[in-house]
């Protein structure tokens, strides 16, 4: 699967803070034999807080692959503090030849620091060619396990919408939002939503560079992430 930063609509990720958000729109495509890394980094220029991610992943067929991520965190002690180690596998649910794509992203997460682990389930759907855009959807759940867990299950939403200008970079939008848990649904001024541009390079070589800004538009939600990835496919 190429790296996917295309997209529309709703996706799950684990229950993060949006202000530490290194998460993407991710597609169901998986391409056999693929292979390749990615570095993240998100920076919070009101707190000043750096959040810096690196994954490998590996297709095991064309229908399935498999993600290992290691995140750390910027705190008061360290700006490379660990933060979270995680394991994803993909299934791709639908044929490689159809406009609409779906499938299934299974993960499991440790956390440090005492702080609770999770496990989640997204459903990810994708629309290809529509005006020439690409659109994605992703709906997920996770449930908070280990130390101190939250109740209920938490949902969390993105989405985004992508296009080709010419021979130059992809553009488009995104949307991330998250709304508390089955247990406790909150206000809409309680939520946390960002939205904001993304700009994504072909550097040549497989090598691929992404570029975004993600603004707060509820007043739970961190005002401003500066976002940034450099990746390579094999």
């Amino acid at each position: 699967m190429r790296f996917a930063l295309t997209g529309l609509f709703v996706a799950a990720t684990t229950p993060t803070a949006l202000a530490q958000n290194t998460s993407g729109v991710f597609g169901p495509v998986i391409d056999e034999g693929e292979s390749g890394w990615e570095y993240r980094a998100t920076y919070d220029p009101d707190d000043e807080d750096l959040n810096q991610r690196f994954h490998y992943q590996r297709a095991i067929n064309g229908a399935m692959r498999w993600r290992v991520v290691a995140q750390v965190r910027s705190t008061d002690d360290s700006d490379f503090d660990p933060d979270f180690l995680r394991g994803e596998l993909v299934w791709q649910v639908t044929p490689d030849d159809q406009k609409f794509q779906s499938g299934f992203r299974f993960e499991g997460r440790y956390r440090f620091e005492d702080r609770p682990g999770d496990v989640t389930v997204h459903w990810t759907n994708q629309w290809k060619h529509i005006v020439n855009w690409t659109l994605r959807a992703i709906l997920g759940a996770t449930q908070q396990i280990g130390n101190d867990p939250a109740d209920g299950i938490l949902i969390q939403t993105r989405a985004s919408a992508t296009t080709s200008v010419g021979d130059g970079p992809k553009l488009g939008i995104e949307w991330f939002g998250e709304y508390g848990s089955t247990s406790d649904w909150l206000g809409l001024d309680e939520q946390e939503h960002q939205i904001g541009p993304v700009a994504v390079w072909d550097l040549g070589g497989d090598w691929s560079l992404y570029t975004g800004a993600l603004f707060g538009a509820t007043d739970a939600t961190a005002d401003t992430n500066l976002r940034f990835r450099i990746g390579k496919e094999y």
